[in-house]
């Protein structure tokens, strides 16, 4: 399992394993006393946790969230490597914000004179790195005519790239890619919407899930949850 997922198992853990659960290890509790006489306490919470986790990776629901997660990831770190929207003619940018359309926005300083010009490296470096990520993408939804927009989007950036060192005026470049980013946004939405829909699916298994859990660890792993 991925790191990233351990704090989502502990919460249902520790919500879906309560008194209900611990009602179903045994009557009065003498199944967990005697198991608890065998392989301790411990061992018996871990065996718990483990047999609830691998309950949970197998659910289709889940699997398709990891993996629908992955690619929204991506999608929001494209989106992050171009950042919002440009600033309108006569505004500066800020020092706080991160993104290809800000690092082409002059910035206010304390110190003279008092400007900070664009940074058109920082911008070739950023979009060059939503670039990346973009041709990392798989189509899961799937999305129609995916690999052409998927590659429309690659040739829209790299033209604006190679733009940076050949204008002085970057406000087309920086509407140009805040519509990059709105194409992007899109894409991700289509991606949380399903996500969504996976997650309220995957919710519905926890007590299943978590009964099952319980009945393998008070039976040694002699009964598992059967496979889908």
């Amino acid at each position: 399992m991925r790191s990233a997922n351990l704090k989502i198992f502990g919460g249902y853990l520790a919500k879906e394993l309560g008194r209900k659960t611990l009602r179903r290890i045994g009557a009065g509790g003498r199944v967990l006393g005697r198991t608890g006489a065998l392989v301790g306490i411990g061992l018996l919470g871990y065996e718990l946790y483990r047999n609830y986790r691998d309950n949970i990776e197998n659910e289709p629901a889940y699997r398709e969230m990891v993996s629908l997660q992955t690619e929204l990831d991506k999608w929001n770190a494209a989106i992050s490597c171009i950042g919002q929207e440009p600033h309108q003619a006569g505004e500066f940018g800020s020092f706080y914000e991160g993104g290809a359309i800000n690092a082409l926005s002059a910035k206010k300083t304390l110190k003279r004179p008092g400007i900070q010009h664009a940074d058109p490296k920082e911008a070739y470096m950023l979009i060059g790195r939503c670039m990346n990520y973009i041709r990392t993408t798989e189509n899961l939804l799937p999305i129609d005519q995916f690999e052409e927009k998927k590659s429309a989007l690659l040739s829209r950036l790299r033209r604006l790239q190679l733009q940076l060192n050949r204008v002085d005026d970057y406000r087309p470049i920086q509407n140009e890619l805040a519509q990059i980013a709105d194409e992007i946004r899109r894409i991700a939405a289509k991606y949380s919407a399903r996500n969504y829909d996976c997650r309220q699916a995957f919710q519905r298994t926890l007590s299943s899930n978590a009964a099952w859990a319980a009945v393998s660890t008070t039976t040694l792993g002699l009964v598992k949850k059967p496979p889908k």
